[in-house]
């Protein structure tokens, strides 16, 4: 496949923006329930428009609805995990905790397709096991820290089963695929929003209105165009600048701490993510 400069810059650019939701989602005071509503439906509105103005035909078959049904509530929980993970720890502890999916992307290959486990992904998850002990500021398990490390981790491995599902229903173009995704989503977290206070400020609603068209219609729709023209794993390398972007925002914006361990840390699991792209690549 031909890499393509104008793809290239659309992963980076969906990445930096993306980069951008950790710090504020913290900064936010919305909970979890109504940043998820308020992105949600930003996202379902905008790509609803674009499927009608591009004349889309609805003849989607039976097992097509389940798979986008079972995106729905699978982004739903990744998602929920994630803002619960950063409300909890911090904005860069959540998003590197997110970023372990690599890791768990060979874990579930093992699981669902069989794969072998090569002695290379042995020494990735070693070297991440390693890197997570060293982004914690505190090891008490009970500590706030820790259980928002341990639900981002948990996120990221539901981000993980994302790709798996996506192939079940590889026939349905992109755009409607998110669509799914985005909308099948929605119906839990508005359903858990019935409860919700929804006493925000000014502040709030524009910080939740950024997210929802910035750091998510317009940043998915990059990404897709991305993905769609780059080698799956060159795009899999790019997307580890999110974590250099949400941890150099949330101390400049949010001024949380970051010490040299949780800097190290971050760079051993990023580290051994990438070694295993790297060296999967090769073996192809």
């Amino acid at each position: 496949m031909q890499i393509k400069t104008g793809a290239i810059i659309s992963a980076i650019c969906a990445v930096l923006l993306m980069g951008t939701v950790p710090v504020t989602v913290k900064y936010v005071s919305a909970s979890e329930i109504e940043i998820g509503i308020v992105r949600l439906c930003i996202a379902v509105a905008g790509l609803s428009l674009i499927l009608f103005a591009r004349g889309y035909r609805w003849k989607l078959k039976n097992h097509e609805w389940r798979v986008l049904i079972l995106l729905g509530l699978t982004f739903a929980l990744h998602w929920y995990t994630y803002f619960k993970s950063i409300k909890l720890s911090t904005a860069s502890i959540a998003a590197i905790g997110v970023s372990t999916f690599g890791l768990h992307i060979i874990i579930l290959s093992r699981i669902l397709l069989k794969q072998a486990i090569k002695k290379i992904d042995w020494f990735a998850l070693i070297l991440a096991a390693f890197g997570i002990y060293l982004v914690l500021p505190d090891l008490n398990w009970r500590s706030e820290y820790f259980q928002g490390l341990a639900l981002a981790i948990f996120s990221g491995f539901v981000y993980a089963c994302l790709p798996v599902i996506h192939q079940k229903a590889i026939s349905v173009p992109n755009t409607v695929r998110a669509w799914g995704q985005f909308s099948f989503a929605l119906i839990p977290f508005a359903l858990f929003g019935i409860g919700e206070s929804w006493v925000l400020e000014s502040k709030d609603w524009y910080s939740l209105f950024y997210l929802g068209v910035v750091a998510t219609l317009i940043a998915h729709s990059l990404w897709v165009k991305a993905t769609t023209e780059l080698p799956g794993r060159f795009t899999s390398i790019i997307y580890y600048l999110y974590i250099p972007m949400a941890m150099s925002l949330s101390v400049l914006i949010l001024n949380e701490p970051l010490s040299a361990s949780m800097i190290t840390g971050a760079i051993i699991i990023i580290g051994a993510n990438v070694m295993v792209l790297v060296a999967h690549f090769k073996a192809d």
